[in-house]
């Protein structure tokens, strides 16, 4: 199933770096990122179902020729934790500070395939509060949620330097690049009250973090004259598509300056509140169904 988005094909006037974005690329130049490749699409894909590819074979050609482009470099930790004031040693690792992580994405493709580059992708825990800024490029956010009406959706998001994505708890998310090279920046923490199980943190182990549940079965595509959700007509109307909007609750916490700046700069006591808000206005977990 094929579904066309209301985006720009071609590439955008880029905008201006967030406060604080400059400072992050520059601490990310002196660093060690890891690298994805093509490769670790397929292998989530062959193995259990972690990664939808539209067309696995076309990728597994693409492979047995040579062709394996870096999709992307992680910058774990890219800040120091911001420890919470309110937290105990006895804690669990991931609920006593936030975390700070930059993503460097630096193909628009998947090889020759029109399958737009990528991250993994992956389901959060049902504790978690993650929030994405985009610092440069352009980028489309997909993710599960709930609406109003306890329904569940796939909502999307497309994203220029200074725009805020929030993740709910529990929800599988992807990011897709609509304008290469972009950069995108995310904090993190688990709220102690919420947690059922591991922590985000201690998904450090990637089997927790990208084997805990099949993803999906949707991907973004380009054609000549259209972006478009691609997958199958079940996932579709089980979790109908539309464009997401950036919570009201959270625009006074994060602007006028924006994530970066907040993470790198405010007291605290400003973290605390956008942890209160996030799991005050945002509890509404969107669980993975394990295989």
């Amino acid at each position: 199933m094929i579904t066309p988005l209301d985006i720009p094909t071609a590439r955008v006037a880029p905008r201006l770096l967030p406060p604080s974005g400059l400072d992050l690329l520059v601490a990310a130049s002196t660093c060690e990122g890891r690298a994805r490749h093509l490769r670790d699409l397929l292998a989530g894909a062959d193995a259990d179902g972690s990664v939808y590819l539209a067309n696995p074979d076309e990728v597994r050609a693409m492979l047995l020729h040579g062709t394996d482009p870096q999709l992307y470099l992680a910058y774990r930790d890219i800040a120091a934790p911001r420890p919470k004031t309110d937290q105990t040693d006895a804690d669990a690792d991931g609920t006593h500070a936030w975390f700070a992580d930059l993503v460097v994405y630096t193909a628009a493709n998947l090889g020759h395939s029109p399958e737009l580059g990528r991250s993994l992708g992956h389901w959060n825990t049902a504790a978690q509060v993650e929030i994405f800024q985009c610092l440069s490029g352009r980028v489309l956010v997909l993710h599960t949620n709930i609406d109003d009406d306890g329904n569940s959706t796939m909502d999307y998001h497309v994203c220029q330097a200074g725009d805020h994505v929030v993740i709910p708890f529990g929800a599988w998310h992807l990011t897709a690049v609509l304008d290469a090279p972009a950069v995108v920046f995310n904090i993190y923490t688990d709220v102690a009250d919420l947690r059922t199980g591991h922590t985000s943190r201690e998904a450090v182990d990637s089997d927790l973090k990208y084997r805990a549940a099949p993803a999906p079965e949707l991907t973004i595509a380009r054609t000549a004259s259209e972006i478009a959700v691609v997958g199958s007509s079940r996932e579709l109307t089980e979790r109908p598509l539309r464009r997401g909007e950036f919570p009201s609750w959270a625009e006074a916490l994060l602007m006028p300056s924006g994530l970066a700046a907040l993470y790198r700069h405010a007291p605290a006591a400003e973290l605390a509140r956008l942890q209160e808000h996030a799991a005050h206005f945002g509890h509404r977990p969107v669980l993975a169904t394990a295989p």
